[in-house]
Protein backbone atom coordinates (compact mmCIF):
# COMPACT_ATOMS: atom_id res chain seq x y z
CA UNK A 1 0.00 0.00 0.00
CA UNK A 2 1.71 3.24 -1.61
CA UNK A 3 0.38 6.44 0.51
CA UNK A 4 1.29 10.14 -0.83
CA UNK A 5 3.85 11.85 1.26
CA UNK A 6 1.85 15.13 1.38
CA UNK A 7 -1.45 13.29 3.05
CA UNK A 8 -2.26 14.32 6.66
CA UNK A 9 -1.81 11.92 9.18
CA UNK A 10 -2.14 12.01 12.76
CA UNK A 11 0.82 12.74 14.83
CA UNK A 12 -0.77 13.22 18.02
CA UNK A 13 -4.11 13.65 20.32
CA UNK A 14 -4.76 16.04 22.57
CA UNK A 15 -7.05 16.75 25.17
CA UNK A 16 -8.29 20.65 24.40
CA UNK A 17 -7.91 22.74 21.94
CA UNK A 18 -5.23 24.94 23.34
CA UNK A 19 -3.21 21.49 23.91
CA UNK A 20 -3.21 20.89 20.59
CA UNK A 21 -2.71 24.43 19.43
CA UNK A 22 0.57 24.38 21.43
CA UNK A 23 1.58 20.97 19.72
CA UNK A 24 1.00 22.73 16.18
CA UNK A 25 3.04 25.93 17.49
CA UNK A 26 5.90 23.85 18.02
CA UNK A 27 6.24 21.84 15.40
CA UNK A 28 5.62 25.18 13.15
CA UNK A 29 9.11 26.44 14.79
CA UNK A 30 10.83 23.85 13.93
CA UNK A 31 9.94 23.94 10.26
CA UNK A 32 7.09 21.22 10.30
CA UNK A 33 3.63 22.44 8.88
CA UNK A 34 0.86 21.26 11.07
CA UNK A 35 -2.70 21.63 11.87
CA UNK A 36 -4.93 21.44 15.08
CA UNK A 37 -8.50 19.45 14.39
CA UNK A 38 -11.07 20.23 16.47
CA UNK A 39 -13.98 19.17 15.12
CA UNK A 40 -14.44 16.06 17.08
CA UNK A 41 -13.97 18.34 20.41
CA UNK A 42 -16.77 20.25 19.11
CA UNK A 43 -19.26 18.06 17.80
CA UNK A 44 -18.80 15.13 20.10
CA UNK A 45 -18.53 17.04 23.84
CA UNK A 46 -19.68 14.41 25.58
CA UNK A 47 -16.72 12.29 24.84
CA UNK A 48 -13.99 15.34 25.49
CA UNK A 49 -14.00 13.89 29.28
CA UNK A 50 -13.09 10.31 28.73
CA UNK A 51 -10.99 10.66 25.20
CA UNK A 52 -8.49 12.57 23.27
CA UNK A 53 -10.15 14.19 20.46
CA UNK A 54 -8.39 16.95 19.47
CA UNK A 55 -5.94 15.97 16.88
CA UNK A 56 -2.87 17.60 15.49
CA UNK A 57 -2.16 16.15 11.82
CA UNK A 58 1.34 16.59 9.64
CA UNK A 59 1.85 15.16 5.83
CA UNK A 60 2.84 11.54 6.09
CA UNK A 61 6.75 12.50 5.27
CA UNK A 62 6.99 14.50 8.42
CA UNK A 63 4.83 11.82 10.77
CA UNK A 64 8.43 10.41 12.17
CA UNK A 65 9.94 13.99 12.86
CA UNK A 66 6.95 15.40 14.32
CA UNK A 67 6.43 12.68 16.93
CA UNK A 68 10.11 13.07 17.73
CA UNK A 69 9.77 16.55 18.06
CA UNK A 70 6.72 16.27 20.56
CA UNK A 71 8.51 13.25 22.15
CA UNK A 72 11.47 15.76 23.23
CA UNK A 73 9.17 18.94 23.55
CA UNK A 74 7.32 16.83 25.95
CA UNK A 75 10.29 15.78 27.91
CA UNK A 76 12.21 19.60 28.35
CA UNK A 77 8.68 20.98 29.60
CA UNK A 78 8.80 18.43 32.89
CA UNK A 79 11.88 19.51 34.07
CA UNK A 80 11.29 23.16 34.37
CA UNK A 81 12.02 24.29 37.87
CA UNK A 82 9.68 27.10 38.01
CA UNK A 83 11.26 28.69 41.84
CA UNK A 84 14.34 29.31 39.08
CA UNK A 85 12.21 30.92 36.79
CA UNK A 86 12.84 34.78 36.53
CA UNK A 87 9.81 36.53 35.07
CA UNK A 88 10.96 39.75 35.75
CA UNK A 89 10.40 42.82 37.72
CA UNK A 90 6.71 44.85 36.63
CA UNK A 91 7.90 47.99 35.45
CA UNK A 92 4.67 49.33 36.33
CA UNK A 93 4.33 48.31 39.15
CA UNK A 94 3.77 50.81 42.28
CA UNK A 95 4.26 50.73 46.41
CA UNK A 96 0.59 50.67 47.39
CA UNK A 97 -0.02 53.92 49.59
CA UNK A 98 -2.37 54.13 51.75
CA UNK A 99 -2.24 57.81 52.91
CA UNK A 100 -5.61 59.12 52.44
CA UNK A 101 -4.30 62.54 51.51
CA UNK A 102 -3.27 60.87 48.52
CA UNK A 103 -6.35 59.98 47.33
CA UNK A 104 -8.57 61.65 44.13
CA UNK A 105 -11.59 63.65 45.30
CA UNK A 106 -13.73 61.08 43.15
CA UNK A 107 -13.11 58.38 46.21
CA UNK A 108 -15.90 60.22 48.31
CA UNK A 109 -17.63 62.10 45.41
CA UNK A 110 -19.19 58.66 44.14
CA UNK A 111 -20.70 57.86 47.66
CA UNK A 112 -22.12 61.05 48.15
CA UNK A 113 -23.61 61.04 44.73
CA UNK A 114 -25.28 57.57 45.54
CA UNK A 115 -26.56 59.39 48.70
CA UNK A 116 -28.29 61.96 46.80
CA UNK A 117 -29.88 59.81 43.99
CA UNK A 118 -31.70 57.13 46.81
CA UNK A 119 -32.70 61.10 48.85
CA UNK A 120 -34.13 62.00 45.17
CA UNK A 121 -35.96 58.22 45.29
CA UNK A 122 -37.26 58.40 48.41
CA UNK A 123 -38.76 62.11 47.75
CA UNK A 124 -40.42 61.11 44.59
CA UNK A 125 -41.10 58.12 45.86
CA UNK A 126 -43.57 59.15 48.46
CA UNK A 127 -43.93 63.01 47.53
CA UNK A 128 -47.81 63.87 47.71
CA UNK A 129 -48.73 65.19 43.81
CA UNK A 130 -50.46 69.01 44.01
CA UNK A 131 -53.87 69.01 43.24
Amino acid sequence: MTTDPDTLVDAASARSEFEASIMVEALKARDIPAFAIANAGMTLQWEVAATNPFRVSVRHKDLEAAREILGSVKADSVDIDWSEVDVGKSEDAKPATTDVSTRPMSFFAIPVLILLVLLWVLWRAFATPDQ
